[in-house]
């Protein structure tokens, strides 16, 4: 039996049945093995062929710092805002002319008229000359829109005793005033209203006034006459519209 025994674990090792099962957790150790390494072997010839760029971590990390662009949502367009320039010599406004000569044909009046500025006083200053009348120069113009022009005039002297101004007092509602400017446009007035005030009672806010219709406002000496302090106690104001 014994000697039977050893044949039968020969012809069995010859037949290569139970001796698997004596050699068996090697050898499947070894197979195991062998497939990490030719798996290790076939990914690592796979990865070589890969261009850095082509990796799957390089495509991940484009994927992250790249996001798809978002097409925008088409707005409505916003109306062009007009521009001007601040410079001060682009938005300088054009002075109307100065009045240069005032008319009432009814009364003989025909005098020349010159700019003129405060006094020292401030008050509306008068020219040297008596003959000449004077024009409140940051007022309104005869070609002004709006406002009043305001020509005033000594009403005599020692020297040319009574002058044109002096006839003012007899103009009446309607009479005409032409005022001629130094583009040479004669400006049409009528007289509206003459009256005689005491200096101190005379509207000069409304004389001056910037508002309102064109308008023209002369202006003169009138009433009695102070001899102690040699001046006239009121003022005669004419007020002519403009008409045409």
């Amino acid at each position: 039996m014994k000697a039977g025994g050893r044949r039968a674990t020969a012809d069995s090792k010859a037949n290569g049945g139970p001796a698997l099962k004596t050699e068996g957790p090697v050898m499947a150790a070894s197979r195991v093995m062998g497939s990490l390494v030719a798996a290790s072997a076939v990914l690592f010839a796979l990865c070589a062929c890969m261009t850095p760029q082509d990796s799957p971590v390089a495509q991940t990390a484009r994927a992250m710092e790249s996001p798809p662009a978002i097409e925008p949502t088409p707005t409505e367009r916003a109306p062009a805002v007009p521009r001007r320039s601040a410079a001060l010599e682009d938005n300088r406004t054009v002075a109307p002319p100065a009045p240069d000569r005032v008319e009432i044909p009814d009364l003989g009046i025909d005098v020349t008229v010159q700019p003129v500025e405060l006094d020292g006083q401030g008050r509306m200053g008068l020219i040297e000359d008596p003959s000449v009348a004077a024009w409140y120069r940051w007022g309104p113009a005869p070609a002004s829109e709006t406002g009043s022009t305001v020509i005033a005039a000594h009403v005599d002297s020692l020297e040319y005793n009574l002058l044109p101004f002096a006839r003012l007092k007899d103009a009446v509602a309607g009479m005409q005033v032409f005022v001629t400017d130094a583009a040479g446009t004669r400006h049409p007035y009528a007289v509206e209203l003459v009256e005689v005030r005491h200096k101190a009672d005379v509207d000069w806010a409304a004389a001056f006034d910037r508002s309102g219709p064109p308008r023209l406002t002369l202006v003169t000496c009138g009433g009695e006459f102070d001899y102690e302090n040699r001046r006239y106690l009121s003022n005669l104001v004419l007020t002519a519209t403009r008409v045409g």
